[in-house]
């Protein structure tokens, strides 16, 4: 009996420390490289807002609803999928956010692009700061974008979530490609144009979201010259009459009055791919967004090549 009571005694200890431990326990703390050098967090962040649609999408993509948004609006315009969380905070235009709605979110982190800099020093007064570029000129936006998911996956302690996400994404981007080189061929390769109006045409290159999305998917990309810092190269139409014999791909929004004076230019209409109906429409995906959008370029882009030409 006394051996039972000292065992009982030894196994309440034990207990009661364990308890104590585990009460008192801190988790370590989270380093991130960034644009500004290394953020440490205490612990994962729970309230983020977001002040770029490429966050936006990959924080809602990781489970998590931003407590406050920039350019929401648009982002349903622009972006469209994910959906928006039912409630956050509205911050307004991303270039200028309000300051007041932001600290009144109480965010944990915000997570923000280097091209607003000038609001750094105002908005590391409210919470933690996270700035990560998402496009270099010379670095596939498809690589930035993965890099850019791990990071906020780990800053936010999501990380195994990421990483099954993304071979998720792996794994889909291998099938869309197969997909899409059932319905072209072996020989076409691909064109992917924005209408930026009726004379004036946007086309991605190989460091582009669209661009480097083609080639994950194994996808040929027609268009290899120069492009800017967003991956693309802008001119009027005779910038994409080299590549006429390829396939195009339009991508989305463009108003209905643009598209109508485009269909109806006589420079258009001798173009190969107008001739021989290799034009195709996208519905609405943010060709500079996060990986959330890579895969839905992917999705969409599969879909409109299978379902037939829209010229």
């Amino acid at each position: 009996m006394m051996k039972l009571r000292i065992f009982l005694c030894c196994f309440g200890l034990i207990a009661i420390a364990l308890s104590f431990a585990k009460t008192n326990a801190k988790a370590d703390p989270i380093s991130i490289e960034h644009e500004r050098g290394i953020l440490t967090l205490p612990a994962p962040a729970k309230r983020v807002a977001t002040i770029s649609w490429a966050f936006t999408e990959t924080v809602i993509t990781l489970g998590l609803d931003p407590v406050a948004i920039a350019d929401a609006k648009d982002y349903v315009d622009w972006v469209s999928k994910p959906d928006l969380p039912s409630d956050f905070i509205d911050l307004g235009q991303r270039s200028s956010p309000n300051l007041e709605a932001l600290r009144a979110a109480k965010p944990d982190l915000i997570i923000t692009i280097p091209d607003i800099g000038m609001a750094y020093g105002k908005l590391v007064e409210i919470a933690p700061v996270l700035e990560l570029k998402l496009f270099d000129e010379k670095r596939p936006a498809f690589e930035t974008a993965r890099e850019t998911l791990a990071k906020v996956a780990k800053a936010t302690g999501r990380e195994a979530q990421a990483e099954t996400y993304l071979k998720h994404v792996d794994q889909k981007l291998v099938e869309y490609g197969e997909r899409i080189h059932a319905v072209i061929g072996p020989d076409q390769k691909v064109n992917v144009v924005y209408f930026f109006d009726e004379s004036n045409v946007g086309i991605y290159g190989k460091t582009s979201m669209p661009g480097s999305v083609l080639t994950a998917m194994n996808v040929p990309l027609a268009y290899r010259g120069e492009v800017n810092k967003w991956g693309f190269a802008r001119g009027e139409f005779d910038i994409i009459a080299p590549f006429a014999k390829e396939t195009l791909v339009y991508t989305n929004p463009v108003p209905e009055v643009v598209l109508k004076k485009i269909w109806n230019s006589p420079m258009w209409n001798v173009m190969d791919f107008v001739r021989n109906k290799r034009v195709y429409e996208l519905p609405v995906v943010w060709a500079y967004g996060g990986v959330p959008s890579a895969l839905r370029f992917a999705e969409l882009l599969t879909e409109s090549l299978e379902n037939g030409p829209h010229q």
